[in-house]
């Protein structure tokens, strides 16, 4: 009864199968590639809120454990593959939803962590894409409304957890994370989604620790430079998870080594003087 199988047939009935694309669409504004990216070119270019930007990252590394942890503890299967408008193949449990969680920790704290939170169009436009991220959910065919539901519960926790965690620092959250980890990688059949909660975790830790100095960009081109190379090492790294993804530890360092990468970028700027100009950076 708290999965709402009978509204989430009849909100799948209520869109055309015109619409389903769109909402194809817009659920990849909840994948953890696209709010990696996204994250990542954030906190890469943001030279003023970098501290603030990389707590949001050290948050949703957080988030993907817990996600795990309770999917895997309930153990309650998606809605059967014959209602699914989308060519999918999810996880096999759907209980709560990780792109509910993960739009509303990463938009939701995003804005809390940037003190923009008492913006109302702000607030209003991240309300309105967090809800069409979770109905996505729904329309496409992988969700029930209540996981959906209870996704977003669990999504604004986190955004509690972002609200206190910019007081303590980045490398503070991903060492939360890392103990976070422990009973998802426990409670996970799945070695690829294990090997992201602990690797993940564990390489943002060391790179929040190392990262020792992040300097402002000195030109524009030192700035593309940046995010360019940051752009091509996150798609080489996530090629490469993908290719080990059935080994965990192959995965879990591949993992680490993609977290950690993001993290420490920052720490490159200014270190080749062949990129300086006198033209600042915006």
């Amino acid at each position: 009864m708290f999965r709402l199988v009978a509204a989430s047939e009849a909100i799948r009935g209520a869109v055309p199968a015109e619409l389903v694309p769109v909402f194809g669409l817009l659920t990849v504004l909840g994948s953890a590639k696209f709010l990696m990216v996204a994250l990542s070119l954030a906190y890469w270019n943001d030279q003023s809120r970098r501290r603030e930007l990389l707590t949001v990252v050290a948050v949703a590394f957080v988030a993907v454990s817990v996600t795990l942890a309770l999917k895997y503890w309930f153990g309650l299967p998606r809605p059967p593959a014959a209602v699914r408008r989308i060519a999918a193949d999810p996880s096999p449990v759907g209980f709560p939803s990780g792109h509910a969680i993960a739009a509303t920790t990463v938009y939701g704290g995003t804005l809390v962590a940037l003190d923009r939170y008492r913006d109302p169009t702000l607030l209003a436009g991240t309300g309105a894409l967090v809800a069409l991220v979770g109905l996505s959910r729904v329309v496409i065919g992988v969700h029930y409304l209540g996981d959906v539901v209870a996704g977003f519960a669990v999504g604004l926790v986190m955004v509690g957890v972002v609200a206190v965690a910019v007081d303590y620092g980045p490398a503070a959250v991903f060492g939360l994370a890392v103990v976070c980890a422990v009973p998802a990688v426990i409670l996970t059949t799945e070695p690829g989604d294990a090997a992201l909660a602990m690797g993940g975790s564990v390489g943002g830790l060391a790179g929040a620790a190392w990262r020792t100095r992040a300097e402002r960009f000195r030109s524009r081109v030192e700035r593309a430079a940046v995010t360019v190379g940051g752009v091509a090492f996150v798609g080489a790294a996530i090629a490469v998870v993908e290719t080990v993804e059935p080994l965990l530890v192959p995965a879990a360092a591949a993992n680490a080594a993609l977290a950690f990468g993001i993290v420490s970028l920052p720490a490159l700027v200014g270190r080749f003087d062949g990129f300086g100009s006198s033209t600042a950076a915006d």
